[in-house]
């Protein structure tokens, strides 16, 4: 073999085998959506929120989408794109930070250009979390963790006449799918602190309990926002969360493979 045909030969391997690598799907995956602009009810952390939370799982390996400020076609399109990208995954992270609220038992996320007149626009111009959550409940390998911080205070409920409605404030208890965590900012029903400006209080216990204890299960992990949102708060917020992992899963696992054990 000339020198010119080997020279080829190695680039072309080279090439193969840089595409392959650029081929291989993440192992961890993460979208981020903070939603904050919203005309009447704005709030002031999602979006501080989401780029938090994005800072500390990168170096964790995450591939992190942020996304920001979704109207309802960007939104809906945004979730289908990570459901799809993220089925080969070994861990798949789903954040929203923004209003939200419950309906017959279902929990939805507003987008900023959402108007809610009646009962039929919460169906039709909102994210149905449940639905999201079991989409990716449904993938047969990986596990999933979702969580939402979308229980604000949302001016839909100020009126007399509007609480008439089926619809309620906070979200709906979730049973998790099958190798899922569901976690939420407070407990379902209730509402959550926004907070001054910076991030909000579900969103700064949880970065730093990332921070100091990814390596422990997911279920130890959120135990500990749990714990300590409620201490910053005297127990008037306190999160939520269930899970359906078999097993342990941490966000930070050792060359092995295993989580930190604590007794």
């Amino acid at each position: 073999m000339t020198t010119s045909i080997l020279r080829t030969f190695l680039v072309a391997v080279l090439a193969t085998l840089a595409t392959t690598a650029l081929a291989q799907p993440a192992e961890r995956v993460a979208l981020l959506i903070g939603n904050g602009a919203y005309p009447g009810a704005p709030l002031r952390n999602p979006v501080n929120d989401v780029r938090a939370l994005a800072e500390v799982l990168r170096p964790l390996g995450f591939v992190v989408t942020v996304r920001e400020n979704l109207g309802r076609t960007a939104m809906r399109e945004a979730l289908r794109a990570f459901v799809l990208g993220a089925r080969d995954a070994r861990v798949r992270l789903f954040h929203f930070a923004g209003h939200g609220l419950q309906l017959r038992g279902r929990s939805y996320l507003l987008p900023v250009d959402a108007r809610i007149e009646s009962e039929t626009d919460i169906v039709e111009r909102t994210t149905d979390a449940t639905e999201l959550a079991d989409q990716l409940g449904a993938i047969a390998t990986g596990a999933n963790v979702l969580v939402i911080d979308a229980c604000r205070t949302h001016p839909l409920f100020t009126s007399g006449a509007r609480r008439m409605w089926a619809a309620r404030p906070g979200l709906a208890e979730a049973r998790p799918p099958q190798g899922s965590l569901v976690a939420f900012s407070t407990r379902p029903g209730q509402v959550a602190r926004d907070g001054a400006a910076g991030t909000s209080v579900y969103t700064r216990h949880l970065v730093q309990a990332i921070r100091d204890d990814a390596d422990l299960p997911v279920e130890r992990l959120f135990k500990r926002v749990r714990d300590d949102v409620a201490a910053a708060t005297s127990n008037a917020q306190i999160p939520w969360d269930s899970s359906d992992i078999v097993g342990d899963l941490c966000l930070r696992p050792a060359s092995d493979g295993a989580c930190r054990r604590v007794r």
